[in-house]
């Protein structure tokens, strides 16, 4: 089955991105299933697809939403808890919080450690040896 490329399609979804918009972090929705999950969201993603693209007809060219979505700083995960509930999560970009240093201020370089490995172990002698069997040219017979 195809996905409709029409706007109307995609009303619950465009509800949705606007509650999550309109959220300080983002909301989540409960699904019964990872794949209920996985394909609602390829639903949000190209209802956010078609609303970039009629943008770029509704703005023109040096516009600051010419070919973009008001949904674009959205990002869309799928979690799962350890009871086997499904999560689809739509979180603000904005509203995730970071922990940034500059690298001026790093004097020096970490070390990296490199660890030994072990060296790869022969097979035990009991095991059964793998050939690879190639049929020869002249062996092989056409049937017609």
């Amino acid at each position: 089955m195809a996905i409709s490329n029409s706007r109307f399609s995609y009303g619950d979804c465009y509800d949705l991105m606007d509650k999550a918009l309109a959220d300080q972090k983002g909301i989540r929705i409960k699904f019964t299933s990872w794949g209920d999950a996985l394909h609602f969201r390829l639903r949000l993603h190209t209802a956010r697809r078609i609303d970039r693209k009629d943008n770029l007809d509704i703005y023109p060219g040096g516009h600051p939403m010419h070919g973009k979505s008001p949904y674009d700083p959205l990002i869309m995960r799928i979690k799962s808890t350890a009871d086997d509930t499904t999560w689809l999560r739509l979180e603000k970009v904005d509203a995730r919080e970071f922990t940034i240093e500059s690298l001026a201020d790093d004097d020096v370089e970490p070390e990296l450690e490199f660890k030994q490995f072990k060296p790869i172990v022969k097979p035990p002698p009991n095991m059964l040896e793998v050939r690879t069997i190639r049929p020869r040219p002249d062996v092989l017979k056409r049937r017609v």
